[in-house]
């Protein structure tokens, strides 16, 4: 069989809504890796918040963050691939002053693994603002002295969709920017142009894998440009429907062991 790069999104996906990975879809990624294919995360998640995982997974691979924002290799600290695209400081700025015009519950950006509150509150979770070396407290305009990776506004999904209108209208065509969260709802902005395909095609083209053997899982709008680019795109079946239409199949959900599913049926693994 023809070599496979398998990706993985982590949330909704890999990880079942308790946060861990089923036994049989480990196995199941276990059993592709020694029939020769190439497995791999690419995930919104920091590196901080997904290392886990790629070490519980064995994995020798490069590894997309940040939505694509930052690719690199944790086994490799030479890896001449790597790239992280930030959202220009006077971008920044420029978004930090457009979000004094709206009541926002807390605001947070990221440099890589190093984290940058306005302020410790409940609007943000507990996994922000965890650590004493890597998070910072106070005005961003101050704390955030080089480009960000990324930045999030924290607010009501009500708030946020006025934002949004607002950023359609402003500011969309200099960042992407996607809103997320039940529990805590945030906007979450990166680098205009930036997504999961890019980083997964960086990664084909370093694993000499070409775009129609690229496997790619996801769920969310996150991952609509990774499954629309992959040579297959498999939508969970916890998937949102826009997601669905882009993918070329849908498996069972991810509580339902659907990466092992699709796997088993499809690589015979």
């Amino acid at each position: 069989m023809t070599k496979k790069l398998i990706v993985l999104d982590l949330d909704g996906t890999a990880l079942k809504g308790d946060q861990t990975i089923s036994n049989r879809t480990k196995k199941a990624l276990e059993n592709a890796r020694a029939k020769g294919h190439e497995i791999m995360i690419a995930t919104g998640r920091p590196y901080r918040m997904s290392h886990m995982y790629y070490y519980e997974l064995g994995l020798d691979t490069p590894i997309v963050n940040f939505n694509g924002a930052v690719f690199h290799h944790p086994r490799d600290i030479k890896f001449s691939n790597a790239y992280h695209q930030a959202i220009d400081l006077k971008t920044a700025h420029e978004l930090l002053d457009f979000s004094t015009n709206y009541a926002l519950d807390n605001i947070a950006a990221e440099v890589q693994d190093s984290v940058f509150l306005r302020e410790r509150n409940a609007s943000v979770p507990d996994m922000f603002q965890q650590g004493k070396d890597n998070v910072f407290i106070g005005d961003l305009r101050n704390t955030i002295t080089t480009d960000p990776t990324s930045l999030l506004f924290f607010a009501s999904h009500e708030m946020l969709q006025e934002v949004s209108d607002h950023m359609d209208s402003r500011l969309s065509n200099i960042v992407t920017y996607r809103n997320w969260g039940a529990e805590w709802p945030a906007m979450e902005m990166t680098k205009f142009g930036v997504h999961k395909a890019i980083g997964v095609q960086a990664a084909s083209r370093f694993l000499g894998i070409d775009r129609k053997d690229i496997i790619a899982f996801g769920d969310e709008d996150n991952d609509l440009e990774m499954l629309d680019y992959a040579g297959v795109g498999v939508a969970m079946g916890n998937a949102i429907e826009p997601l669905k239409n882009v993918a070329n199949t849908v498996t069972l959900t991810n509580e339902e062991d659907g990466i092992a599913v699709y796997l088993e049926e499809n690589l015979g693994v």
